[in-house]
């Protein structure tokens, strides 16, 4: 068995996970730059370990894998600024 066995089902997840993430903030992911968002999602996984640390609150795997994503992204798409 190996990883990637599973990324069908992980992909519609991830999906559901971005679709519902886009109706509660629409775009507001374009209104940041490429530049500084290490630091960004690194502080946003800080706070669900925090939270997870602190009152258990489960690690929410599927937006941090969104996170992923958006940079990816910017990164590999910067036309989308300069539209």
């Amino acid at each position: 068995m190996k990883v990637t066995d599973f990324l069908p089902e992980f992909v519609e997840a991830l999906t559901e996970q971005l679709d519902s993430d886009h109706i509660r903030y629409g775009d507001t992911w374009l209104q940041r730059f490429p530049e500084g968002q290490e630091s960004r999602i690194w502080e946003r996984i800080q706070t669900y370990f925090d939270q997870f640390r602190n009152a258990g609150v489960p690690i929410p795997w599927l937006k941090i894998a969104g996170l992923s994503v958006i940079a990816w992204v910017r990164e590999n798409n910067p036309e989308i600024w300069s539209e």
